[in-house]
């Protein structure tokens, strides 16, 4: 029998090989042992800091919505593997997942690749998305873009959402250096899409525009949409991922094709501002990886809970600013709960009440509460009392745990 027969198989194998790798020579010999898959599809790449995500979800919607089938290959999950890939605006089947990663395995394997778990995953994405034939691959990096796997897809068109400080140990220590990196990817003729003002951004992508001879369209503010129960930032990255798809096609969505786009969006990723309510207490799940997905979290919690006290669990990985997170939550949380997310880059909570000696608005020094479903507890308790709404956040996978149990009640 296959060793790699079932899905929970094939996501035991990845598993295994999860590393961080930069470089793209091992996923250009995987390409090329799979036949090149990228020359089969157009492929769209979209790098920044916060919003890759959502941009590429809606930037995928809109080619669907304008009669070009699409896929948006995503990272990281959060409960299912099946997470990372999209196919025509439906998470991929268990199944369809277990093929082509079981063949894409198989391949590396057999041709001496020792290809790193996102490496195969965006190789075995790229190929299930020609193999369906599709028009489009909507490809969100996972790590800058100078290195990253999705680059060796030699995308057509690049979607910038925005730079900030993230990753400073491997893509630099300045927004300027860190744009660089992500910038890295715009090559000659190519289209890039830069979704953000930030003067020193667009100086550079300005500058990396004319030394490539690629095209910059600066997407600039769209017009406000209605209420598609998404924060403002969700909505500044899904119509980032509308115009890009127009600017792609080469001409405007309708307003019934664009409202029926951002309403797709609107809670499809686990973890990004997802209500719940435990007890009739409100709880919204948004992850916010550095300082400023942390504002953006707390800016979607004001807009949701209005002046309700806000009671916030927290966790983030050992490499983040973990000091910036934090003192933006300081002014905010009526009481502060730290906990571990999931993974072995998790930083220790009590670690972190040591070193950072958080504390709530009123003064008080945070509270640790290891299991994530038992910090959730706590804080739900305490909220209950006040009438407030509580808020998990930092890594992503502080919302996982929480995510999954409340999936399995």
């Amino acid at each position: 029998m296959d060793a790699l027969a079932t899905y929970a198989a094939v996501c035991e194998e990845l598993d295994r090989r999860r590393r961080v790798t930069l470089g793209l020579d091992r996923i250009r010999r995987l390409l090329a042992a799979l036949d090149d898959p990228h020359r089969r599809v157009r492929v769209v790449q979209v790098v920044g800091t916060n919003g890759k995500g959502t941009t590429a979800v809606a930037l995928a919607a809109a080619l669907e919505a304008a009669g070009h089938s699409s896929g948006a290959y995503l990272s990281p999950h959060l409960i299912s593997y099946t997470e990372r890939i999209v196919l025509r605006g439906r998470y991929v089947s268990e199944e369809r997942f277990t093929d082509a990663m079981r063949e894409t395995i198989a391949i590396a394997d057999a041709s001496g690749i020792e290809a790193s778990q996102f490496e195969l995953l965006t190789a075995g994405a790229i190929k299930l998305y020609a193999d369906e034939g599709l028009d489009w691959a909507v490809l969100e990096a996972g790590l800058g873009a100078r290195h990253d796997a999705t680059t060796a897809a030699s995308p057509e068109a690049v979607v910038l959402t925005n730079v900030d400080l993230d990753h400073t140990e491997l893509l630099g220590e300045t927004v300027e250096e860190i744009a660089t990196e992500k910038l890295a990817s715009v090559a000659p003729g190519a289209t890039l899409i830069l979704g953000t003002d930030d003067s020193a951004v667009v100086r550079l992508a300005r500058a990396r525009c004319e030394e490539t001879g690629a095209r910059l369209v600066e997407a600039g503010e769209q017009e406000e949409p209605p209420a598609v129960g998404m924060p403002s930032y969700a909505l500044r990255d899904a119509r980032l991922g509308a115009r890009a798809a127009e600017v792609l096609l080469g001409g405007a969505l309708t307003e019934a094709k664009r409202e029926r786009v951002l309403r797709s969006v609107a809670g499809f990723l686990p973890g990004r501002f997802e209500v719940r309510e435990i007890g009739g207490v409100p709880v919204l799940l948004d992850g916010g990886h550095n300082a400023a997905g942390i504002q953006a979290a707390l800016e979607a919690a004001k807009s949701y809970g209005g002046e309700r006290p806000l009671l916030v669990v927290f966790g983030a990985l050992r490499d983040k600013d973990i000091g910036s997170m934090l003192t933006g939550l300081r002014d905010k949380a009526r009481a502060l709960v730290l906990t571990r997310p999931e993974g072995e880059r998790a930083a220790d909570p009590f670690w972190v009440a040591r070193e950072y000696e958080p504390r709530d608005l009123g003064g008080r020094q945070a509270r640790v509460v290891a299991d994530a479903v038992e910090a959730l507890g706590a804080a739900v308790e305490e909220a209950r009392e006040v009438g407030g709404v509580v808020l998990v956040t930092g890594s992503l996978f502080t919302c996982a745990p929480v995510l999954r149990w409340l999936r399995e009640g």
